[in-house]
């Protein structure tokens, strides 16, 4: 029998992984990170593209960035070109773990593994990105499968450890997280340690921290900036959250796994009776990787994110085949295995589809477009990204002229200069948008009270634009009023002595005695759709120019403050109305905000108004509406 059909089986699997990988990188525009990449490789000297494409304008290890310069100069800058080789390496990746399965177990382990690791998205997208995370994972593999050589293999054990040691620092060159991976990896084989293994062993590790050496200076500034200040520490359910996400957020594909693993199991035949060591080995691994990181989370600063946890995932794929191979019939298995988790990727997540991350290029040409149709000097542009080189990266597409933006790389207060920039804006028109940066809905209201009417727009992953006109207000998407301020309105907390009759109708006063209130109570259930939309406070109120009026929303739950789990700190969003009270013809104000992810549906929650002065404020209403979240859903 020729070794191709021998193998068909393993070929094929390659076959099918490789067309996942290599259809999107030529289908999906860039992502954030990788244009980020992109941009920096314009630096023409190694100097300064060490210097300001790694040092200072990365978090990342320098091994990546350097490779995308080298091959930038072979096959230019344009997507399926620059992703193509990361693509071989999920590839190779998935090759590795089928070696790895069938040396230290059995071929069906190998082939199982295998499997998984060609059809679940979440290795696929991440071989796609011109990223470290694809020549992260082959790199894992490998110095999984030389440190047990090394550990168990007497036979070229110095070669092996020189290997070994090149892998070491690849992976401490590739990404910070791939750093602590092979570091972990390094540590767990001193558990196996004798008298034939510890000098490789050693020596393996002292190869690795030469080699990284020229790096300290760099990596040094980097431990110094502190790390993924964005980045919330995990919650006590992660991991969790990680495996569903990690096998496609499918019930039918993780119901499927469950019950072959369960029959896998119980069958268990003498086949399966493989040797303790590279099961230990692959536990700790996976596992013990997720708990360093989990630590270190809390203990230094966040680290885990889904994407990372890819150096360790092959590991626990490794652990799903022991559990598989009991099963007969394997060439039924592994059919199943490709038919159910490709239908997976491909429908239930839309592999093919561009909703994957934010996108710079399709937003490029919406504005371009409208531009066109609209002309560009009667629209102002306001768009929340990292850099508008992003975005005009792609203006070849529209015809090589780039998108200037009047405002860009918006903040939480960001409302405040634009509401100042747009009183004096001449143009009709108006875009507003973001792709991967968190952008506040009151940004979008503050656009939108200048801008009311919505001429068209366009929602995607984690981004959107729009473009508003001035004119009357069109309700694009559902608003509905929840409740008005008033001395018998249900679920208003105010003192009855400063209520005051004026115009014919009830106000309230503030002053130096009563500096806050009223206050709406309420909880989550009181909110149609609260999960999908936002709310938004319009405050009516008369204020002389030395008071500070502040809307604030706040809560408890079990009688204590409800605390943000990423800062430790009361929950407490609030919004100055003042200026805006002041410049609006009827005197009105507003705060809109998305109510936290982490509150309670039984929480004890409210809203109400802060006198910062002192000073006599009358406010004429309040009213508390929730809205649709088309914005930034």
């Amino acid at each position: 029998m020729s070794y191709f059909k021998k193998n068909i089986d393993i070929f094929l699997i390659l076959l099918l992984g490789f067309v996942l990988r290599f259809t999107g990188s030529i289908i999906h525009s860039y992502s954030n990170d990788e244009l980020s990449a992109v941009t920096r490789l314009r630096f023409e000297n190694f100097s300064d593209l060490m210097e300001y494409g790694v040092k200072t304008g990365d978090m990342h290890p320098a091994g990546v960035q350097v490779f995308m310069k080298f091959w930038s100069f072979v096959a230019g800058t344009d997507e399926g070109p620059m992703r193509f080789p990361f693509v071989i390496f999920g590839v190779c990746s998935i090759f590795m773990i089928f070696k790895i399965g069938n040396e230290w177990f059995n071929r069906k382990v190998g082939l199982y593994a295998a499997a998984l690791l060609a059809v679940l998205y979440f290795p696929i997208m991440n071989s796609e990105y011109a990223r470290p995370y694809s020549p992260g994972l082959l790199i894992a593999l490998l110095v999984g499968y030389y440190i047990y050589k090394v550990l168990f293999i007497q036979k070229s054990k110095w070669k092996n450890s020189m290997l070994l040691g090149i892998l070491f620092a690849l992976g401490m060159y590739t990404h910070y997280f791939s750093f602590l991976f092979v570091g972990f990896v390094g540590i767990t084989g001193l558990f196996f340690i004798n008298h034939n293994n510890w000098k490789p062993l050693v020596a393996a590790g002292l190869v690795g921290i030469l080699f990284f050496l020229p790096h300290y200076a760099i990596t040094d500034y980097h431990l110094h900036v502190g790390g993924l200040q964005w980045l919330a520490p995990p919650s006590g359910t992660w991991l969790f959250e990680f495996l569903f996400f990690a096998f496609n957020s499918s019930w039918v594909l993780i119901i499927l796994l469950l019950v072959a693993l369960s029959f896998g199991l119980f069958i268990k035949g003498d086949e399966t009776r493989f040797k303790k060591s590279p099961i230990i080995l692959s536990t700790l691994w996976f596992f013990g990787t997720f708990v360093v990181g989990f630590v270190l989370s809390y203990l230094s600063t966040p680290v885990l994110k889904f994407p990372v946890m890819l150096f360790a995932f092959p590991y626990l794929l490794l652990l799903i085949g022991i559990g598989l191979s009991g099963l007969p019939k394997t060439k039924i298995v592994i059919v199943a295995i490709l038919l159910v988790g490709t239908t997976s990727t491909i429908v239930e997540r839309n592999l093919f589809g561009n909703q994957h991350y934010a996108l710079f290029k399709e937003v490029g040409i919406k504005i371009a477009e409208w531009n066109e149709e609209y002309g560009e000097e009667n629209i102002h542009r306001i768009y929340n990204l990292n850099n508008p080189d992003y975005i005009n990266f792609y203006k070849e597409e529209w015809g090589g002229k780039p998108i200037v933006f009047d405002r860009w790389e918006l903040g939480f207060s960001s409302d405040v200069e634009i509401r100042r920039d747009l009183s004096k804006a001449p143009e009709e028109y108006c875009i507003i948008g973001y792709s991967s940066r968190v952008t506040t809905v009151q940004i979008y209201e503050t656009v939108r009270s200048f801008y009311p009417e919505i001429v068209d727009y366009w929602n995607f992953e984690n981004g959107a634009v729009f473009l508003l006109k001035r004119g009357a207000y069109n309700e694009i998407a559902e608003e509905k009023l929840i409740t008005s301020m008033g001395k018998n309105e249900t679920g208003w907390e105010s003192s009855p002595y400063f209520w005051t009759t004026t115009y014919n109708h009830d106000a309230y006063l503030l002053n130096e005695e009563n500096l806050y209130g009223p206050t709406y109570h309420f909880k989550l259930t009181d909110i149609p759709n609260y999960e999908d939309g936002y709310l938004m406070v319009k405050v009516t109120a008369h204020l002389d120019v030395h008071a500070g009026l502040t809307v604030t929303f706040s809560g408890k739950r079990k009688g204590e403050f409800i605390l943000n789990p990423n800062t430790k700190e009361n929950m407490w969003l609030g919004h100055d109305l003042e200026e805006m009270i002041f410049e609006s013809s009827e005197n009105i104000g507003f705060f809109a905000f998305k109510v936290p992810d982490y509150v309670k549906k039984d929480d004890a929650l409210q809203i109400s108004l802060w006198n910062r002065n002192g000073t006599i404020i009358r406010i004429d209403s309040i009213r508390i509406i929730s809205i649709e979240n088309i914005f930034n859903s």
